[in-house]
C-alpha cells in the first residue's frame, strides 16, 4: 500500500485561508478531490492523510464534509482550540464519532509566539489529547520550535508526535548541520515521527531535483530509522514550486536511493500502521 501522508484541501470562495496573501495566489481557489484524484491514481497511491489548513472549527467541518464522501483519503487530522481546554474538551467529544479523526495540529509557525504550544492553556490541552489517543502534528519550522518538540515529547510520553515537512531543513544554506543537530535532538524521543514532505518548498529554487533533497532524507533516515518516517506530497502547497507529478515521483527516487530495503515502510506501510489506516475505506484507484 502507498500513502500521501500529508495533503489539503480548500476551497478559499467558501473558506477564507487567514495565512493565505497575493503570493498564494496559485492556490488560491478550489483544491479538492476531483483535482488530486488523477494523480494519486497515476502514482497508485491507495490512501491518504488530509490536514488541516486553517486554524477554524469551520475548516474542520468541511474536512470530515468531504473526508467522509472520499473512500481514498483514509485520515483527518483535524484542528482543535488548544488555547482554550474548556472549549477543546468540548470540541474533542464533538469530533469524537467521526470515524477518520487521528490526529490534530495548530499552525503554530503563524503564531507570533514561537513558544506557543508550552502556554499552560495548550499544555492543559494536550493532556487531553493524549488521553484520547489521537496524534499531534507539529509543523515545525527551522529554527523555531524544534526545542519545544523535544520537550513536548519528554513531557508526554504517550503523545505521538509527527513533525512535518522535516522541520523545512534550510535546503542549500550554511545552515544545515544546525537543523541536522536539531532534528536529531528530536528524534532521539521515540514517540517523535515525521513526515518527508514539502521540501520542495523549503528551497526557492524551480529547478530543484533529487540530489537537492537527499542531504535531509538522509539524515531523517539515519535519525528515526525508516519505522518513524512518512511521504506526503503537501499539495497543493507543492504547487507554488512544482507540481505533484514531480514532487511525488522526486520523493520515491529520494527513498529509494536513501533507504533501498526500506520503500515500502516509508511510503506506505509507516503512515498505515500510525494512522490505522487498514479498514475498509476504498481506493484511489477508482477515485473520481
Amino acid at each position: 500500500m502507498i500513502v500521501d501522508a500529508h495533503h489539503h484541501f480548500w476551497n478559499t470562495a467558501r473558506n477564507p485561508l487567514p495565512w493565505m496573501t497575493p503570493e498564494h495566489g496559485a492556490i488560491d481557489g478550489i483544491f479538492e478531490a476531483a483535482a488530486l484524484a488523477p494523480s494519486l491514481a497515476a502514482h497508485g497511491i491507495d490512501r491518504t492523510v488530509l490536514v488541516q489548513g486553517a486554524d477554524l472549527d469551520s475548516d474542520t467541518d468541511y474536512l470530515f464534509e468531504l473526508a467522509d464522501r472520499i473512500a481514498w483519503v483514509g485520515a483527518v487530522t483535524a484542528w482543535l482550540p488548544l488555547a482554550d481546554p474548556t472549549r477543546c474538551r468540548r470540541r474533542l467529544a464533538e469530533l469524537r464519532h467521526r470515524r477518520k479523526l487521528r490526529a490534530v495540529r495548530h499552525l503554530i509557525h503563524d503564531e507570533p509566539d514561537p513558544h506557543w504550544i508550552m502556554q499552560p492553556e495548550v499544555l492543559e490541552s494536550l493532556a487531553h489529547v493524549v488521553e484520547s489517543g489521537l496524534i499531534l502534528e507539529l509543523p515545525v519550522v527551522f529554527p523555531r520550535h524544534f526545542g519545544d518538540a523535544a520537550e513536548l515529547a519528554a513531557r508526554f510520553p504517550d503523545l505521538r508526535l509527527v513533525i512535518d515537512h522535516l522541520g523545512k531543513p534550510p535546503i542549500g544554506s550554511d545552515r544545515m548541520d544546525e537543523w541536522e543537530a536539531l532534528i536529531r535532538s528530536c528524534a532521539s524521543h521515540q514517540n517523535v515521527y515525521a513526515k518527508i514532505s514539502g521540501l520542495n518548498t523549503s528551497t526557492s529554487r524551480p529547478d530543484w531535483d533529487v540530489d537537492d533533497l537527499v542531504e535531509p532524507v538522509k539524515v531523517a533516515v539515519d535519525s528515526f530509522g525508516p519505522e518513524r518516517l512518512m511521504c506526503g506530497s503537501d499539495w497543493p502547497v507543492a504547487l507554488l514550486n512544482g507540481d505533484y507529478d514531480r514532487v511525488w515521483a522526486t520523493l520515491v527516487e529520494v527513498v529509494e536511493r536513501v533507504a533501498p530495503d526500506s520503500v515500502r515502510l516509508i511510503l506506505g506501510e509507516n503512515a498505515l500502521n500510525l494512522n490505522k489506516l487498514d479498514d475498509p475505506v476504498g481506493s484511489a484507484a477508482g477515485a473520481g
